[in-house]
């Protein structure tokens, strides 16, 4: 059931939380790192992932989890590539990170169907979802994949942060751009 996947989900989190302490994250770190991870998965989906921009240096964000960012952009990139599935297209995204004012941003785009504006407000919510019902030969995995639950964990987690993630305009060539913004760490927490 969707409740059981999304309480293993959080299980599995929480425990590995628990072993690990809050460290700073450099946001041009995290984007490479998931760069290089995701290739594999990328290529068996015909997608290409571009080489992360990266505007500004020391990128840090308050101290969080690193298994944080990887469940933030691994149901990015799901969310992604259900997208450009769907619209049947080559699909790309494009990954961006940079500094305004107080707070560190990272943007992830892609070149899918894109989120129709009457709907827009709604993609934070739970179990909302714009995937159709999954397959009744579908595997669990599969079906939790349209459950709705990503973007939702994604803005828990941020929030927690004090951060916020928006729908922005999206880049030349793209349909969908997803900004999460973040405190930046303070000098002191950097040096």
């Amino acid at each position: 059931s969707t409740f059981k996947a999304y309480t293993a989900y959080f299980d599995r989190a929480v425990s590995e939380n628990a072993r690990r302490e809050l460290v700073l994250q450099e946001l041009s770190v995290v984007l490479r790192n998931f760069h290089t991870i995701i290739q594999p998965a990328a290529k068996r989906y015909g997608i290409i992932v571009h080489e992360p921009k990266i505007y500004g240096y020391d990128l840090f964000t308050l101290p969080m989890h690193p298994s944080e960012w990887v469940s933030i952009l691994f149901n990015l990139f799901t969310n992604s590539h259900k997208a450009i599935k769907r619209l049947g297209v080559q699909g790309e995204i494009s990954l961006r990170a940079g500094r305004i004012d107080k707070n560190v941003y990272l943007e992830f785009s892609d070149n899918g169907v894109g989120i129709a504006p009457e709907i827009a407000p709604r993609v934070f919510d739970a179990f909302f979802t714009t995937t159709s019902p999954a397959d009744p030969m579908a595997t669990e995995q599969e079906e939790n994949i349209g459950t709705g639950l990503g973007l939702k964990i994604i803005k828990d987690i941020v929030k927690s942060y004090g951060g916020d993630i928006s729908l922005v305009s999206p880049p030349k060539g793209y349909k969908t751009s997803f900004r999460i913004e973040l405190p930046r760490a303070s000098e002191k927490q950097i040096n």
